[in-house]
């Protein structure tokens, strides 16, 4: 089995959730198509950085920019509640990051070899907005949950993947992060303080080493793990499931 592999945050992320979705897309080249959630997050993140890099300060504009992207760029249709949301949360972006300063660079990408951390295959991080003394990774979701007394949950935020992906780019990019989430109602921000999640995605970055070294062939890793698809990863994504089935049907026959 040749594979040609890079570690990322994102793809040791989905291997901890669930390995059979981490297996059909890294292992059998499925490619999920992005749901209107996805890009809507996509949406506000390219519209807050247009309206940043040239000094947008108005509502109106950066939402309706923010609209267009969503149906031109990002192929949403216009009638989804994301592509509303979309400029929403992009304003909610740009009035956010203002206090950190001017942008110093946005989507940087880094790649260093996996030898630091005693990995085989090279790891990378591609941040969001990157200023002179922390990073922000901007997340837009259609809702944030809080408690009665008023503070967020925390069994919801910051979500323990968002955690170890910015423990990461700590290390990676040798500067303190930060999580900004975004809903069109509400706003909540996390620093990485006290928080160090880093080994937990070594760690699993080793387990995927070591089943690639071990496995001869891409079946031999379907027969490793069930076939279990009720995982958060697996929502919106039928074909992925249908994909999935047919793979694990003709291994395990």
């Amino acid at each position: 089995m040749k594979v040609e592999y890079r570690h990322s945050a994102s793809k040791t992320n989905t291997f901890i959730d669930s390995p059979p979705f981490w297996i059909i897309n890294e292992l059998f080249d499925f490619e999920s198509e992005p749901n209107a959630r996805m890009k809507m997050g996509l949406t506000a993140e390219d519209a807050a950085h247009y309206a940043i890099s040239n000094q947008i300060n108005d509502e109106n504009n950066i939402a309706k920019d923010a609209r267009i992207q969503y149906v031109n760029k990002h192929q949403g249709a216009q009638t989804d509640d994301e592509c509303e949301w979309s400029g929403i949360i992009a304003y909610k972006f740009v009035e956010n990051l203002a206090e950190f300063g001017e942008v110093v660079s946005f989507q940087n990408e880094k790649q260093i070899s996996g030898e630091k951390y005693g990995l085989k295959y090279d790891v990378i991080g591609k941040t969001d907005f990157e200023f002179k003394d922390v990073i922000v990774d901007t997340k837009a979701t259609a809702y944030i949950r809080r408690l009665k007394a008023g503070h967020v949950d925390p069994k919801w935020y910051p979500k323990a993947a968002d955690v170890r992906q910015q423990c990461l780019y700590r290390d990676l990019f040798g500067k303190e992060t930060m999580l900004l989430y975004c809903s069109p109602k509400d706003q909540y921000c996390v620093d990485m303080v006290e928080r160090d999640e880093l080994n937990v995605l070594i760690n699993a970055m080793k387990h995927i080493e070591h089943i690639l070294e071990i496995c001869k062939t891409k079946d031999d890793v379907v027969r490793i793990f069930p076939l279990i698809c009720d995982n958060f990863r697996w929502k919106g994504t039928p074909t992925a499931k249908v994909f999935a089935k047919e793979i694990w049907t003709k291994v395990m026959k």
